[in-house]
């Protein structure tokens, strides 16, 4: 494409003249994590660039546990992204009638591939989406409970997150924020209320 130049090699330049100096005032980032299944579009929902926005996507938006034993891909991204200086706000995003929440509450279902049933386990989520759900529920789930299931196990999620080695010193040090948010069955975004995940830590 040329400008009004007319050299196409101008346009380039100032491209690059662009970049380094985003570079140069550090431009700021994010990492959104959702679930595989959702249909939502995080560069729409935060208005963030793709350049600026790091997208971890698995199945029910979970944060397994910070384990040194463990080899999980999703936290070696999330503690490779937490390296960055960028870095100034994480978004877990949960989203309405989401199946993988659906399976952690429903005990019956017994035809779940192993490595499906070995993932949700690392949510660490299940006793407070059957808490959130009601206890002793018997038969096919409704869609609101099972989105206030979706809600309990996004604000584990959101501690599991809290328990990151690198997350308290960047808190601290570089005030990054964290944000719990659930994408309605009506296309819009609530925020769970940090006492919510806070709380689920213990």
């Amino acid at each position: 494409m040329r400008n009004s130049t007319g050299h196409p090699e101008a346009g380039r330049a100032t491209t690059r003249q662009q970049h380094v100096r985003s570079h140069g005032r550090r431009a700021k980032k994010a990492l959104f994590i959702t679930c595989t299944e959702a249909a939502l579009s995080p560069v729409n929902l935060t208005r963030i660039g793709p350049d600026r926005l790091f997208e971890l996507r698995n199945l029910g938006n979970i944060v397994p546990k910070s384990r040194a034993n463990i080899i999980s891909s999703d936290m070696a991204a999330i503690q490779y992204v937490l390296r960055d200086p960028s870095l100034r706000d994480i978004i877990i995003c949960g989203h309405s009638g989401c199946t993988a929440v659906s399976f952690l509450v429903d005990r019956r279902n017994t035809s779940l591939p192993a490595a499906v049933r070995r993932w949700l386990a690392t949510a660490n989520s299940r006793a407070a989406c059957e808490n959130a759900a009601g206890k002793g529920v018997r038969g096919v789930l409704s869609r609101s409970q099972i989105d206030i299931a979706a809600r309990a196990h996004l604000a584990v999620q959101m501690a599991n997150l809290l328990e990151y080695p690198a997350m308290a010193e960047r808190r601290a040090t570089d005030g990054l924020r964290l944000h719990a948010w659930f994408y309605n069955e009506m296309g819009q975004v609530e925020s769970l209320p940090s006492q919510d995940y806070l709380n689920s830590i213990a």
